[in-house]
C-alpha cells in the first residue's frame, strides 16, 4: 500500500432547504450532531481547531479557515490517515457555502483535496451521504447521526 496513487479530486454536492440561511449555518455548525463521525474540539468558528475519529480507522483533525455568518465555512485538513489503508488526504478542504433562495436556502458543499486513483466513486458517495442524508435529516427532522 505503500505505492498508492494519489488524484486531485473536487466534488460538490448541492440541496435545497427550507429553511433562511442563518437556521441552516447554525445546524451546520453543530457539526457533532450531524456528521457522521466521532467529533472533538472546539466550537466552530475562525480559526478553531477540531478532530474526527471513527475507531481506530479513520483521523483528521482540521482548522477552520473561513467563517462568514450564515454564509460559508471552509476548514482544512491539517492531519490525517485512514488505516484501512494509509491514505492520508492532508490539505484538503471542506467547503460549506450558502446561498438565500427565496424563503429557501441552497447549500453547497465542496470537497477539494485528493483521492486515492481508485476511490472517485465512493467519495460521491460519502460526500452525497453525509450532505443529502445525515446533514438533510438533521436539520429537517431534528435527528442526529
Amino acid at each position: 500500500m505503500e505505492n498508492q496513487s494519489y488524484k486531485p479530486a473536487h466534488y460538490t454536492v448541492e440541496i435545497e432547504l427550507e429553511k433562511s440561511s442563518g437556521e441552516v449555518f447554525n445546524h451546520l455548525i453543530n457539526l457533532n450532531e450531524w456528521w457522521p463521525e466521532d467529533f472533538a474540539g472546539a466550537d466552530i468558528k475562525l480559526n478553531s481547531e477540531f478532530i474526527f475519529t471513527s475507531g481506530d480507522s479513520h483521523y483528521s483533525k482540521n482548522k477552520v479557515t473561513e467563517f462568514v455568518q450564515n454564509k460559508k465555512i471552509v476548514w482544512l485538513t491539517t492531519e490525517s490517515i485512514r488505516t484501512t489503508d494509509n491514505f492520508d488526504w492532508k490539505g484538503t478542504k471542506m467547503i460549506f457555502e450558502l446561498a438565500p433562495n427565496g424563503n429557501s436556502t441552497m447549500l453547497r458543499f465542496t470537497y477539494d483535496g485528493v483521492v486515492l486513483e481508485n476511490d472517485s466513486d465512493r467519495l460521491a458517495m460519502i460526500c452525497d451521504m453525509t450532505v443529502k442524508e445525515l446533514f438533510y435529516n438533521f436539520i429537517v427532522n431534528g435527528k442526529g447521526k
